[in-house]
């Protein structure tokens, strides 16, 4: 299994849109609404590298309003997960979530994640390839607490050089 991030920027107002299209895309396996840099941040799941790259080039970049993507895709070793589905149902209802992508050397990635892993409100993490080292996930009961965590927390994990948080927007996305 292959796995990928693709974070997108689309046109102002087109999200809810844009996510409507996502679920009929096999290969998607959720997509969440964000305020950040990107709009949109969507996970595949394919049988291989192609695979992610024709569903990226043919399904997704075709879609009118959306601008750009960066793709991440996750290395082969992967990462972590904390919580079961179950879990994350609740997470997605009643606390605040981001995806934060970390820029670090690349030697340093499996200690990062080591420290990640141990931090109770990192619910998942991937070591990825592309223009960043690792992309996690975190959970907290508001985004003034996000900001507390990344700036107390992951921020001061040694070797990490920089940060980039896309805030999730409760109720515009989805998790197959």
């Amino acid at each position: 299994m292959t796995e990928a991030f693709v974070l997108i920027v689309c046109e102002s107002g087109k999200e809810d849109s844009l996510i409507s299209n996502l679920r009929h895309i096999s290969s998607v396996s959720n997509a969440f609404g964000t305020f950040g840099v990107y709009d949109l941040i969507v996970k595949l799941d394919s049988a291989d590298h192609h695979n992610i790259q024709n569903t990226i080039s043919d399904e997704i970049r075709p879609i009118p309003f959306v601008r750009s993507t960066l793709t991440l895709l996750v290395e082969d070793k992967g990462g972590f997960v904390k919580v079961h589905e179950s879990e994350q149902k609740i997470l997605d209802e009643h606390l605040a979530q981001a995806y934060i992508t970390i820029h670090c050397p690349k030697s340093q990635k499996e200690d990062i994640m080591d420290s990640l892993k141990s931090i109770a409100t990192v619910t998942e993490a991937y070591a990825i390839i592309g223009n960043y080292e690792i992309i996690c996930k975190i959970a907290a009961p508001t985004y003034n607490d996000i900001s507390d965590i990344i700036s107390n927390k992951i921020r001061k994990i040694s070797g990490i050089q920089s940060t980039i948080t896309s805030n999730i927007i409760n109720n515009q996305g989805f998790e197959m």
